[in-house]
């Protein structure tokens, strides 16, 4: 992997020499915010012990640019406001960047306590590289793929010295690496970086992988979403399922399935945490080009109990005759910002959900299909929600101003260096 990296790098320098092609332009380097490192923020249930979720609020927000071809980072403020419009880059020259970026990128949903950034390469990379905000300065990088196509899909530090990838893809013959199985979290030591361990997540269905994706904190779990796709293609996939695992031992403690829905993402958890959300979209048919939207909803929980407890589903993909895509957040107790694709027209649309009333308001629609993408709220540290759109390579804004008052705020432009479109976004 290195040395074709190389090897490519090599080339392409040779090539822009002998053409007269201006060579790639160099990284934008760090970043300083104006809030510092946990300021504003609330402590989740659980802190203060040695392993504990994070405060609440981000100092930033880390978002992802690509064309699924090469890949672009750009650190922002979290209203939005671009601080380093390419902190590193797939075309950029980056000293200790060992293994390049490809255009297969994530960043983490949940802040990483360490402050640090942190970047998932996922198929056909594997990758896991750690990042200084401020100077700009690779800290560290990790293979994880332990000789197959693991697929890292989301990263959590669950104390100073521990993390935990979920891997996507499970091996189908293990056992000629170490923690080589995949289909798993894969406990990291980030004092070395080196891999300390496995947590096996469930599957009973012989057909199915378990699929482990997004990851956040319930109270003082950390919630794992199942994909459960078919051991042969992601044509059928089981019941949407999410499972709480202990921090402390590794051990999964419960488990929540949501018959009839398939493809969810992750559990999004409301600013009082008294409440959570799902959102799923259904299995999509790629020779028809739509979703199944009859596996497709958005489904509220009683997150005070364990496991959380269903309180009810929405009906918002027949409602909005769309398939309700994974990407979820609370923009107040009481309104969750979501996007939709609708099946006749092939458009996208964000929508406002009023999870006590039910009633789903559309925001904005695009004439294209999914480039709406990520979509990142901040209630009680700046009350602005952010969407990805890569049709307008800017971000969305809306500031609420109560549980249900919002207004429009103008357009967020990334950057115009690399110019790729925003796809998802993390915290920082």
């Amino acid at each position: 992997m290195v040395t074709r990296s190389l090897a490519v790098g090599v080339a392409t320098s040779a090539l822009a020499a002998a053409c007269n092609v201006a060579p790639p332009p160099t990284s934008t380097g760090g970043a300083s915010f104006d809030v510092p490192d946990g300021a504003g923020g609330t402590p989740e249930a659980g802190d203060g012990a040695e392993t504990s979720a994070p405060v609440a609020c981000d100092r930033g927000v880390v978002t992802v640019e690509s064309d699924y071809l090469s890949t672009n980072i750009v650190v922002s403020d979290r209203d939005g406001t671009t601080l380093s419009p390419s902190f590193v880059s797939s075309g950029a020259t980056k000293p200790g960047l060992a293994l390049a970026l490809s255009g297969d990128v994530d960043v983490p949903f949940v802040r990483p306590r360490s402050g640090q950034l942190v970047i998932l390469d996922r198929y056909g990379t594997n990758v896991v590289t750690w990042m200084d905000v401020e100077s700009g300065a690779v800290v560290a990088q990790l293979p994880v793929g332990q000789g197959f196509e693991s697929n890292p899909h989301d990263y959590i530090e669950i104390d100073a010295t521990h993390a935990w990838v979920s891997r996507f893809r499970s091996n189908v013959s293990p056992g000629r690496q170490p923690f080589d199985e995949g289909g798993d979290l894969l406990v990291l030591d980030k004092t070395t970086p080196s891999i300390a361990g496995r947590i096996a997540m469930p599957e009973e269905n012989a057909g199915l992988f378990p699929c482990p994706g997004e990851l956040n904190w319930l109270g003082g779990d950390v919630v794992v979403t199942l994909g459960r796709w078919s051991r042969k293609n992601f044509t059928t996939a089981g019941d949407g399922r999410f499972v709480g695992v202990s921090p402390h031992t590794g051990s999964v403690l419960w488990s929540v399935d949501l018959p009839g829905l398939v493809a969810c993402g992750r559990l999004m958890i409301s600013p009082d945490g008294r409440r959570a959300a799902i959102a799923c979209s259904g299995v999509y048919d790629f020779d028809h080009k739509r979703f199944d939207a009859t596996q497709s909803d958005v489904v509220l929980f009683d997150a005070t109990t364990r496991p959380p407890t269903e309180l009810k589903r929405f009906g918002v993909s027949a409602a909005l005759a769309a398939a309700i895509q994974p990407m979820l957040a609370f923009a107040t107790n009481a309104m969750l910002l979501g996007v939709a694709l609708d099946n006749a027209t092939g458009q996208d649309r964000a929508f406002l959900l009023d999870v006590d009333s039910g009633v789903a308001t559309p925001l904005l629609s695009r004439a294209e299909s999914f480039v709406l993408g990520g979509v990142r709220c901040s209630p009680g540290c700046g009350d602005i929600c952010l969407l990805c759109d890569a049709e307008t390579r800017t971000l969305h804004r809306w500031k609420f101003t109560g549980d249900r008052a919002f207004d429009a705020l103008d357009d967020a432009p990334l950057e115009s260096i690399i110019g790729l479109p925003p796809r998802t976004m993390g915290g920082l």
